[in-house]
């Protein structure tokens, strides 16, 4: 009972562990965004690399960071800096829709007036992640940039557009032969909350799974540890009990003098039990049987007659 109620004991203890580590991953996971808007952790880190600029940042909902890659085709980067949401506005668009803080990009090295393609690249992008430009010279402040999508290897997506010196998506408002782009990365939150959702939806099941097989095979475990400590104890106790004398082996001929004996003993008994003395047979020779035991009988009784 104590070997039970021990296994009991680390069973619900393993069961106990495996919620708690589930419920802080989904939580870990989940971040403070159901509690309101969640501000970027911690702010991106840029790094430069020659022509190319790079930046580091932990977007919204996710627990793990990520690398976005900024170029420049046409013209040169100048400096990029992180811009928050909130003061840049939000008129006619969601900060759910933007899991990270918005990007301005100065570029240069242009013609006045002419044109420059920027890029940004991440395995984070989708096919579906679209890039809008706030600009608050112009009306309304968020344009769509239509950029370009481009699939690269290792799963990186790469949307470039095209920023025309002065145009619309300058937000300079200056034909100057440099270029400020604030723009950010868009994706639908309802798509993203949907399929989080079913994934973790599909997820609780298949950790519940997982924690079924565990304790099933940890049952088979148990009880294979207990028949390998039974198995010596019964071994050991029917072998106390044989005497030593049925452990020699026994010779032909005392086989066949037990076999013989045993025969005779057997049948002396079926005769006697066959043997019906009540039954009355009349026949002649039945009868002089008889007379003739009761002669021998009486010779053998007969006292006066030997006197």
């Amino acid at each position: 009972m104590k070997t039970i109620s021990s296994r009991a004991k680390l069973a619900v203890h393993m069961i106990r562990l495996t919620i708690g580590l589930f419920c802080g991953l989904a939580i870990s996971n989940t971040g403070w965004a159901a509690f309101g808007d969640d501000p970027e952790k911690p702010k991106p880190e840029f790094t430069r690399q020659e022509e190319r600029m790079a930046a580091k940042l932990i977007p919204r909902g996710k627990s793990t960071s990520v690398l976005i890659e900024f170029r420049a085709a046409g013209g040169r980067l100048l400096g990029i800096e992180g811009v928050d949401f909130d003061p840049a506005g939000q008129r006619g668009m969601d900060a759910k829709d933007f899991r990270s803080d918005l990007f301005a990009v100065t570029a240069g090295g242009i013609a006045p007036g002419g044109e420059i393609k920027l890029s940004l690249s991440s395995n984070y992008f989708t096919q579906a992640t679209e890039l809008w430009v706030f600009n608050r010279a112009s009306v309304p402040p968020w344009l769509p940039a239509r950029a370009e999508s481009i699939e690269r290897p290792d799963r990186v997506q790469e949307l470039v557009v095209a920023v025309t010196d002065g145009g619309p998506l300058d937000g300079d408002g200056a034909t100057n032969g440099e270029i400020l782009l604030v723009v950010g990365p868009r994706d639908s939150f309802w798509g993203y909350a949907l399929g989080t959702l079913l994934i973790r939806f599909f997820g609780v099941f298949l950790v519940l799974g997982v924690l079924q097989a565990g304790m099933l095979l940890a049952g088979q475990i148990f009880q294979a540890l207990d028949r390998r400590q039974e198995a010596p104890k019964i071994t050991a106790a029917t072998a106390a009990a044989e005497p030593d004398g049925l452990t020699d082996a026994i010779e032909a001929e005392a086989a066949t003098a037990i076999a013989v004996a045993l025969h005779l003993h057997l049948a002396a008994l079926q005769a006697s039990g066959s043997l019906n003395l009540g039954q009355f047979d009349a026949s002649s020779w039945a009868r002089q049987g008889r007379t003739q035991i009761m002669r021998d009988r009486l010779l053998t009784h007969d006292r006066a007659g030997r006197k």
